[in-house]
């Protein structure tokens, strides 16, 4: 007769053997798909011809760096930078934090300089234990202005909670931060035309998901660097998951811009200086990331991340559109990225990749100045140049350095 105890143990020793073996074949499929698209790369055509002339010099570390005061306490991913240039001084203003994920010990720093070459410590700013995003300079009625957004502190989580300005009252003094705006909206580009001052902001909450949720990116407009106020009760772009709205103004006012699709692609988008509230757009499935758009020679220019694994459209269309969409996300975070310079054709709608800048693992997300009527001063931030070519996620938690160089075209 059989014994049951023995029957029942050797029963159990199969049924873990069964998920040993089941751990160990999704063990195996996760990391032959990770290495498949850490690998994964997408011939790119760069645009030769509309590229000659233009020169970048060698990158230099900017921060930490040699130039920089000693009393900065940088972190593990310094990133998020911008650039201004004001009453003959320059001034960056940057992100430094544990890793590229929200944490409360995150901290926006603002340095100055006359010469570029030894920069003093401006300002440190912190609130209230949470993330600190997106800082952006705005030289307006000969004021600088400083714009941030706070989040949470939760690492796993984008959480929007609202919008701060600062303006400089003097040598390292800074007004406390106020709250401006409306709760859940980012910032992401302020700029001047004639006598306004102009904003792009999107509603952040809820950005990172799968679910069908209209997008909010709006244009905003001041008097006073302060106070801010729609062009329009309707949002200029609600596709869903649209983000950091880039745009720049050409001499008669018309706008030209860029809109991140989170979830799947890019807009590339223009509007008449006389109806600047409804936005003409074209959709792209590349997806041109934390875009800097500048005018040089009568022609817009992007500085943006580029997708080393191609477009989004080459994907199984047949999945569930949440599942789809997850999936996005995961093949997006798991693929290389580097920094690239973009020529914009404002007829077709669409940018045409240059060349690529230094960077690599996390990068692209600049901060410039203009020198003259033909060069630029870039601060970029990317993980270890010279070091192992991470796939994004990597380079977010392995971090990053910011370094400077410049742009001189024909």
């Amino acid at each position: 007769m059989n014994d049951p105890q023995s029957a029942i143990g050797l029963w159990f020793k199969r049924i873990a053997l069964a998920v040993v073996c089941a751990a160990l074949v999704f063990v195996f499929v996760v990391a032959a798909l990770s290495i498949y698209l850490v690998r994964l790369e997408e011939p790119v055509s760069f645009d030769k011809q509309a590229a000659q002339g233009i020169l970048q010099s060698p990158p230099r570390p900017f921060a930490p760096g040699p130039n920089m005061p000693g009393d900065l306490a940088l972190m593990n991913s310094t990133n998020n930078v911008d650039v201004a240039a004001f009453r003959d001084r320059f001034y960056a203003a940057f992100r430094t934090a544990p890793t590229h994920f929200a944490s409360k010990r995150t901290r926006i720093v603002v340095v100055s300089s006359t010469d570029r070459k030894r920069w003093e410590h401006e300002a440190d700013f912190t609130l209230m234990d949470s993330d600190l995003r997106e800082p952006r300079f705005l030289v307006y009625r000969d004021k600088l202005f400083l714009y941030f957004f706070r989040g949470g502190s939760n690492p796993l989580a984008f959480a929007p909670q609202s919008i701060y300005a600062v303006e400089r009252t003097g040598p390292r003094s800074w007004t406390e931060p106020r709250a401006i705006f409306r709760p859940g909206y980012v910032v992401w580009r302020a700029r001047t035309f004639e006598d306004r001052a102009y904003m792009s902001v999107y509603l952040g909450a809820g950005i990172y998901t799968t679910r069908d949720r209209p997008g909010d990116l709006r244009l905003l407009t001041s008097t006073d660097g302060f106070e801010w106020t729609p062009i329009s009760d309707a949002p200029q772009v609600s596709d869903v998951s649209a983000e950091e709205g880039e745009f720049a103004f050409d001499d008669d006012g018309n706008l030209a811009a860029t809109v991140r699709l989170e979830t799947h692609g890019a807009l590339v988008c223009k509007a008449a200086h006389d109806d600047l509230a409804h936005w003409q757009c074209r959709y792209t499935p590349y997806k041109y990331d934390s875009a800097l758009m500048f005018r040089q020679g009568g022609a817009y220019y992007v500085v943006a991340r580029r997708n080393v694994a191609g477009p989004f459209d080459a994907e199984p269309y047949w999945a569930p559109t949440p599942l789809h969409r997850a999936w996005r996300m995961a093949r997006y975070s798991l693929t290389r990225k580097r920094t690239c310079l973009y020529k914009v054709d404002t007829d077709a709608l669409r940018l045409t990749p240059l060349f690529d800048l230094p960077g690599r693992g996390d990068t692209a997300y600049a901060g410039m100045a203009q020198l003259d009527a033909n060069r630029f001063y870039l601060v970029n931030y990317s993980s270890a140049l010279d070091g192992f070519d991470w796939p994004w996620l990597g380079g977010q938690i392995a971090g990053s350095a910011l370094y400077e160089m410049e742009l001189t075209f024909p």
